[in-house]
């Protein structure tokens, strides 16, 4: 079924998105806006399957790293890199790619590079097949022949733009990952509400990106 669903969305031309989200204060209104929205995006989990399946963790090393990756890489490297990246694509504009890609490159340390580096060349891997990839397609090449470091989150952008996803859909499942990888070995459950949860970080991130308005159309 769900591969049904990204048949179907490679082949259609869908209307673009558009979302509209408030201000991330402390609510329960604000993460409950993002869950339900989110709600039927199932299909989305198995663009980075491959991911899941071939490494073990990405920047998250441990459940109890959550919080200060919060604080600390998302906001300050992961969030803007996942907001320039998918710009890039939306524009067409390879070299925006690779530029997004040389600052992340320059943020991380060299062990988070290396898992970022392998999870973005699994999930370059997974996608190879698609048809009429235009940006996605040219990234590619350029990670083939060394112009450009492949990061997960550089690449999921791109894989997200070219499924016509929003650049929230990109920023909250790129959370998912992170979360479902570093936790599928113990039974701590990802916050449902607040600052930490997916939403609320999500949330928290697109507030950051799009210049702090309290509530404004933040992508189409």
């Amino acid at each position: 079924m769900a591969a049904g669903r990204v048949a179907a969305a490679m082949k259609l031309h869908l209307l673009p998105t558009i979302t509209l989200l408030p201000a991330p204060h402390d609510t329960a209104d604000d993460t409950q806006i993002i869950e339900d929205w989110s709600r039927g995006l199932d299909w989305v989990k198995w663009l980075l399957g491959s991911v899941r399946a071939r490494v073990e963790v990405l920047l998250v090393e441990d459940v109890g790293e959550w919080n200060e990756f919060a604080e600390g890489q998302l906001r300050e490297a992961i969030g803007p890199a996942l907001k320039s990246a998918w710009q890039s694509a939306h524009a067409n504009d390879l070299a925006g790619l690779i530029a997004a890609a040389a600052r992340l490159t320059s943020q991380l340390s060299p062990d988070a590079c290396q898992r970022s580096l392998q999870a973005g060349a699994v999930l370059l891997k997974s996608t190879k097949h698609a048809r009429y990839q235009g940006v996605l397609g040219r990234l590619r090449e350029a990670v083939e022949q060394g112009k450009c470091d492949g990061h997960i989150a550089i690449v999921w952008a791109s894989v997200g733009h070219f499924f016509q996803l929003s650049l929230t859909n990109v920023i909250a499942e790129y959370l998912r990952l992170e979360w479902d990888m570093v936790a599928r070995d113990s039974h701590v459950q990802v916050p449902y509400a607040g600052k930490f949860s997916i939403a609320g970080l999500t949330s928290q991130v697109m507030y950051e990106v799009s210049g702090g308005a309290a509530l404004r159309v933040v992508d189409a």
